[in-house]
């Protein structure tokens, strides 16, 4: 190889002959062109042009995540996807195919962790696996953080790539994995059922913080697991809903002093024509007194409009989660798998989906997979600190300074004879002065005695008062405000 500097060509690129000119970072180079591939299109180059298509495709959507989490640090002259490439060409079958066993990323020092019992809930979108760390590489470290990288990958389709990214870097319990918070009682994706998934271990240094910018220090052999649906044939596969999961309501029903929960199909919101010709087979899970219970198939031919299932007592105590898919008269899946939640128990009472979960133990709080909006030990974040965004929202606090106070106007209430005002909605009270905030509407509700009806508003801000419904008014609290109210004997 030459280096040129404004050689007899200037700085040359390109290829004359067999010479091929080139700039690499600020330097030009000329080099001598001996290609080894004498027919570019005979059979063992086109295979080996299919080889290295399928590696790219395959190791394409892990580009700007896993690739660059763990070969950045190797990438010495090179970039973190040429060291990918180089490391995961011999995983790739003659025939071109690359198994998500195969991949190699990083630079693993310690032997791989064996994963056992791997099992996918699709009750709540769960996997779980147990795995038993090795002793710490470091014994001058005896309390080492330890991390997990975790990718899925999905079943593919039409030979396209399709892979769960979200978990390059997190600190779980050991063995419990995700699962999906619902929202609105519905939850439509199975979104952590995975074809495969490779599990790394890492230990990190709890002193050095340099060692936690790269994942490389203290990192096991990759670990491939397949799950096994608690389900037998559960799959993702079938993707026609032709019994979405408003089509179904329910409700309890007692006769007799026996308690049965009652499903019912509504034909209008089914696709197909004779209901006759289908079978729901329904799963449930009861949630209840700090357990959980599976019950049997049960199997609602939907000639039938309702289904009955008759609940011990005990059990109609709880709230349940239903899972159910569709199969026609040969026993073929027909319909996709979907999931409800019931919340409320034959007494009414209603029981939350996530302490449900959390008081049976039946999913694990630290590792749900939440919106940006949600706690996993709080719920709602949008509830929790409700009082705090309105306040904000307001501009009553702002970024970096100091917390003004909300401005409030007081309704003071005059004392009738013959009847009484009742003051709704204010934000406290003191005697008969009500504190509301600015602009807010102060509802008032007349209550006449026996015998008397009310009449009239009188005062100062007796014309602002406005009438919503019969014995019901509102006042707009933009100042401070006074109302009495006159009751007349019925005549």
């Amino acid at each position: 190889m030459a280096r040129l500097n404004n050689g007899f060509l200037g700085n040359a690129s390109g290829k004359i002959g067999n010479v091929v000119f080139a700039k690499w970072r600020d330097i030009y180079t000329a080099r001598q062109y001996q290609p080894d591939v004498h027919d570019a299109n005979s059979p063992a180059q086109k295979k080996q042009r299919s080889r290295m298509v399928a590696l790219l495709q395959f190791l394409k959507p892990l580009n700007k995540n896993f690739i660059k989490m763990f070969n950045t640090s190797l990438a010495k002259g090179s970039t973190p996807w040429a060291v990918a490439i180089k490391a995961n060409m011999s995983g790739v079958s003659p025939e071109g195919c690359f198994p998500l066993q195969n991949l190699r990323l990083g630079n693993p020092t310690i032997p791989p962790l064996d994963l056992s019992e791997i099992v996918y809930n699709p009750f709540i979108d769960c996997l779980s696996f147990k795995y038993g760390p090795l002793p710490h590489p470091n014994p001058q470290n005896p309390f080492p953080l330890m991390a997990v990288s975790v990718l899925g990958k999905y079943a593919s389709e039409n030979g396209v790539h399709e892979f769960d990214i979200r978990h390059p870097k997190c600190f779980f319990p050991y063995g419990r994995f995700w699962c999906s918070y619902y929202d609105d009682n519905h939850e439509h994706v199975f979104e952590n059922y995975w074809d495969g998934f490779i599990f790394w271990f890492m230990y990190y240094d709890t002193y050095d913080i340099e060692s936690f910018y790269d994942p490389n220090n203290g990192l096991s052999e990759p670990t491939f697991g397949k799950p096994v649906p608690l389900i037998e044939g559960f799959n993702t596969k079938v993707k026609e809903n032709p019994v979405p999961n408003d089509a179904i309501t329910w409700e309890y029903i007692v006769r007799e002093g026996k308690t049965s929960l009652v499903f019912s199909v509504d034909y209008k919101k089914i696709s197909f024509k004779n209901p006759k010709d289908y079978t729901a087979i329904l799963w449930g899970v009861a949630l209840q007194d700090g357990k959980h219970s599976q019950s049997d198939p049960i199997e609602w031919n939907l000639s039938n409009k309702t289904h009955s299932i008759e609940l011990i007592d005990s059990i109609a105590k709880a709230s349940f989660i239903i899972l159910y898919s569709i199969f026609d008269k040969k026993g073929e899946q027909v319909g996709r798998f979907n999931r409800f939640y019931i919340n409320k128990n034959s007494e009414g009472k209603e029981f939350s989906y996530f302490n449900q979960l959390f008081d049976t133990t039946y999913g694990y709080p630290a590792s749900f997979v939440l919106s940006g909006n949600q706690c996993g030990f709080c719920g709602n974040i949008h509830e929790l600190f409700s009082d705090f965004i309105e306040l904000w929202e307001q501009g009553i606090i702002n970024n970096g300074d100091e917390p003004v106070p909300p401005k409030e106007f007081m309704l003071s209430r005059s004392d009738s004879p013959n009847g009484n005002v009742e003051v709704k909605d204010f934000t406290h009270e003191a005697g008969d002065i009500f504190y509301f905030s600015e602009n807010a509407k102060a509802k008032l509700e007349t209550k006449p005695d026996s015998g008397y009806q009310f009449s009239r508003w009188f005062g100062a801000d007796a014309a602002d008062i406005v009438k919503t419904a019969d014995n019901a008014y509102e006042l707009l609290m933009s100042k401070d405000r006074s109302i009495a109210a006159e009751f007349i004997q019925i005549k």
